[in-house]
């Protein structure tokens, strides 16, 4: 158990570490009142999520340390729900209703999407 929990941290912190960086630098390329470093870190996490745990399910041979890593705590440190819907309710408050629920719809529509591509990527079942 704490083991697993070593893992879990180990994945997190750098998950939390590509985070931060992911979102410094979409930052620093888009400054409108869209949060996009968010939805950038939430639908390629999904994507990675799809991807990752396809691949695993379906192929095996994956060490249960490495897979708590990368999918519990690499892709739950790296991506986040909280925020996702603390920068809906700044843009509410600020009169952007329109911009809010697009930000919400998209970002569910998107991560959906992501997370399909990544596990259509990742299944056994697709040649070329």
């Amino acid at each position: 158990m704490i083991r697993d929990a070593l893992y879990v941290g180990a994945g997190g912190f750098l998950g939390a570490v590509a985070r931060y960086l992911v979102g410094a630098a979409v930052g620093r390329l888009w400054s409108g009142p869209f949060p996009l470093g968010t939805f950038v870190i939430n639908v390629s996490g999904s994507f990675v999520l799809g991807l990752f745990g396809t691949w695993v399910l379906t192929r095996g041979g994956f060490p249960q340390g490495l897979r708590l890593a990368v999918a519990t705590g690499f892709v739950g440190a790296y991506t986040t729900f909280s925020t996702l819907e603390f920068e809906a309710l700044g843009l509410l408050s600020r009169g952007r209703h329109a911009l809010a629920l697009g930000y919400v719809l998209g970002s569910l529509v998107a991560g959906f999407g992501a997370v399909a591509l990544g596990a259509r990527l990742a299944s056994p079942h697709v040649t070329g």
